[in-house]
């Protein structure tokens, strides 16, 4: 038995033995207190939730809320740790310790948020709640000392380290070290000497009765070994942490040591070894991927950021060890690099998203087993290389392009632009990545007979139509049907000719009063443009936003308006042309072209395309195509994704809970085609949008744009695309291609700005 699960056992012995049942308030507390200091912050949630409903008294209410922001803030949930922390300040009860702890949490939150001089008032106010308390005076002292200049925190850290060193309690003592020490390793080599003693003071205060901080010192000085490229002592003292964390079965701690003892191995070649420390790095993080505490930074987030290099350091072990062998060993290499690569794709989904559950699928088929014309390209970006995954059946190939990721990923986004905005450039840009991505593979495939490929893109790739890959002479599109997925497994798959096609046709060409119902950021940013800010010179009446989205600051939550704007858009004159800069005159003919050709159809235009009716007729047919022509947005979160009707904005959550109804449960919609949507430019997190609907909606395929094109091209291409798709025998894949090389085929629409970014995600069949 481990020793946290032994101290919890006989502290609730004692309290039964006292008559308190473990619902008691203070015990709660005591629990979420312990479960937090281990970091398992979902289990401290619980427990607190659970002694709110049992707080009777003020201090009681202040004391749950405060403990509530301090998990909140360790989880990176700021604005609920905020609210629960001014919750607990506000309340003014129970002790000035308590007080003071609070305070000191919040001016720690707002420095982090760079809100400099509210965190100075409240780090003062901290210290005067802390009276003479000189264990809390000391951890706020060093929490100021990061809004102090650069050039003063050593000697700030040095006089706090002499009151530490003053303290009667080693356990307490040997956390502030740990403390002291992590910031003076952040001033570099000026905080080295000071690191390394703090750290190994620590140490040797924790001793064995502190496995957790002793495990924490010995990470963090096998770290100031490893920065000066000492191995061999770094190795010893990662191997002592590793003992120690797992004494206290600690996977948070594991995830870096385990990690670093990787890297370690593999300087010294040991690669059996590094391929074991790396495997068991990732077994942990999967142990506690639900408590990783998570922020987001311009659209990214941190798990993948901080991460990602560990997973892609084990796929690279995977695909070095591979390229040594071969036959059914070289097999199973490939896939379990693949698989560790997955998982990368999968948190980032989940980031997305906005939890586990949402992409969690019992019902899945890999992809590569589907269909025997299907070949399937997994591209793995790694710092020095491009290695591709190719399979086909059971058979799984590698292979390797020597190019970086730093020049692979600017080449990509200069590739984006390029298509995007119609470049001349374009096609020599695409033509570098054909003999990247499909040159390598291209004998294997014909050998194969292979006619559909379906691309599993990540992070920069997903910027990239692979329809708009050049040869030098012909597009990809031109010699394969298309399809991207988000990952390895397919939901259900099935061709849509097994059910027939019945269709809801939602179009938008006016807006009415979803005016009014815009996200704010979203409305600011439009208030500010005059007219449509497109070259109307060079293309056709376009389906863009009057905004480019990667001008706003990417809050398109709705939230409430401020006074100002709600005054701007009750005004007639801004409310009409705010409708004009938001209208799709080219709906209404893509509407009434897709009504008259598609026999079985539900028609919704305007006035009668609200959020009620959509939601009401959705429900009363078994449609297998839901087809919405009107503006959608794809922001870097879920949140900040949403589609608009006639009325109001239907969010993803929305269109989640509507298409995952006992009606859709039973008969999934087959596709959903959104002719208007409009990603977030540069932002390689926002096509995940079409992934996340196709994922969380369990819809079977989503079918959309990279960029908004031009009236005349979608109209055409969307009629183009179902009259193919009504033949039997034809995939939706091969429907989308024929309606591509349509449109390809057309002197004015030839370039791939038109008819390129129209992607396919999920099932291709």
């Amino acid at each position: 038995m481990s020793l946290p699960r032994l101290i919890f056992l006989l502290y609730f012995i004692s309290r039964l033995a006292f008559g308190a049942p473990p619902e008691n308030f203070e015990a709660l507390l005591d629990e979420a207190e312990i479960y937090l200091r281990q970091g398992q912050y979902y289990l401290a949630l619980d427990d607190l939730q659970s002694a709110q409903k049992l707080a009777l008294t003020q201090d009681q209410q202040a004391k749950a809320n405060g403990i509530l922001g301090l998990t909140h803030y360790q989880m990176r949930h700021y604005q609920q740790a905020e609210t629960f922390l001014r919750q607990a300040i506000a309340l003014d009860a129970g002790g000035a310790k308590d007080r003071a702890r609070w305070t000191a949490t919040l001016a720690e939150l707002q420095s982090h948020r760079g809100q400099t001089e509210e965190a100075r008032r409240l780090y003062v106010k901290a210290l005067q709640l802390a009276g003479n308390d000189e264990k809390l005076a000391i951890r706020i002292r060093l929490g100021q000392v990061a809004l102090l200049s650069s050039d003063k925190r050593l000697a700030e850290l040095l006089r706090i380290r002499d009151s530490i060193i003053t303290l009667n309690d080693t356990a307490e003592r040997s956390r502030y070290l740990l403390n002291l020490g992590m910031q003076a390793q952040r001033l570099n080599t000026t905080g080295l000497k000071l690191a390394y003693e703090s750290f190994e003071q620590a140490r040797q205060d924790a001793g064995k009765q502190q496995p957790r901080i002793t495990a924490e010192s010995l990470d963090n000085l096998a770290q100031l070994y490893e920065n000066e490229e000492r191995y061999s002592e770094a190795l010893r003292l990662n191997r002592q942490g590793i003992f120690a964390a797992k004494s206290i079965e600690a996977h948070d701690l594991l995830v870096n040591l385990e990690w670093r003892q990787g890297r370690l191995y593999r300087h010294q070649q040991h690669i059996p070894e590094a391929l074991a420390a790396y495997q068991q790095a990732v077994g942990h993080i999967e142990a506690i991927r639900q408590d990783m505490p998570i922020e987001y930074h311009d659209g990214r987030s941190s798990y993948r950021e901080t991460l990602e290099p560990l997973y892609l350091g084990l796929a690279d072990l995977l695909l070095l060890q591979a390229g040594r062998q071969n036959g059914e060993s070289k097999s199973a290499l490939l896939r379990r690099a693949r698989d560790t690569v997955e998982l990368i794709k999968q948190s980032e989904l989940e980031d997305y998203l906005g939890g586990r559950c949402a992409v969690q699928n019992s019902k899945s088929t890999l992809l590569e087993t589907v269909e025997s014309t299907t070949a399937v390209i997994y591209p793995i970006v790694l710092p020095d290389r491009l290695e591709l995954l190719v399979s086909n059946g059971n058979d799984i190939r590698q292979y390797s392009e020597p190019v970086d990721a730093g020049t692979l990923q600017n080449l990509a986004r200069h590739l984006a632009d390029s298509l995007r905005n119609g470049k001349a450039d374009a096609k020599v840009v695409a033509e570098q990545f054909y003999h990247w991505l499909i040159s390598p593979i291209e004998v294997w495939l014909r050998q194969r007979r292979v006619q559909t490929l379906v691309m599993v893109p990540d992070g920069v790739l997903r910027l990239i139509p692979p329809a708009a890959l050049f040869d030098g002479e012909h597009y990809l599109v031109e010699k394969y049907a298309l399809g991207i997925s988000p990952g390895l497994s397919l939901f259900e798959p099935s061709s849509l000719q097994q059910r027939g096609i019945k269709a809801l046709l939602a179009g938008m060409s006016e807006p009415g009063s979803v005016v009014e119902r815009l996200p704010s950021d979203f409305l600011n940013a439009i208030s500010e443009v005059e007219g449509r800010s497109l070259d109307v010179n060079t293309r056709p009446t376009s389906r863009a936003l009057p905004i480019s989205l990667n001008k706003t600051s990417g809050d398109l939550i709705r939230a409430t308006l401020p006074p100002e704007l709600a005054r701007q858009v009750k005004d007639p004159v801004f409310r009409q042309k705010l409708k004009q800069q938001l209208s799709l005159p080219g709906v209404a003919q893509e509407i009434d072209d897709l009504h008259k050709q598609i026999a079985n159809n539900t028609l919704l235009m305007n006035e009668s395309f609200t959020v009620a009716a959509f939601n009401h007729q959705a429900i009363q047919e078994p449609y297998s195509i839901i087809h919405i022509a009107s503006h959608g947005v794809f922001g870097n979160t879920a949140d900040t994704s949403f589609l608009m009707a006639y009325d109001d904005v239907i969010n993803i959550d929305e269109l989640e809970h509507l298409l995952k109804s006992d009606k859709f449960n039973k008969q999934p919609v087959e596709l959903l085609t959104l002719s208007a949507c409009q990603t977030a430019e540069g932002d390689d997190r926002a096509p995940l949008g079409f992934s996340g609907i196709a994922l969380k909606a369990k819809v079977r395929s989503a079918l959309g744009t990279l960029w908004p094109v031009s009236d005349e091209a979608a109209s055409l291409l969307m009629v183009e695309f179902y009259k193919t798709l009504s033949q039997q025998g034809v995939s939706k894949a091969q429907a989308l291609r024929q309606a591509q090389l349509f449109l390809l085929k057309q002197k004015k629409l030839e370039n791939p700005f038109y008819w390129s970014p129209f992607i396919l995600v999920g099932n291709w069949l």
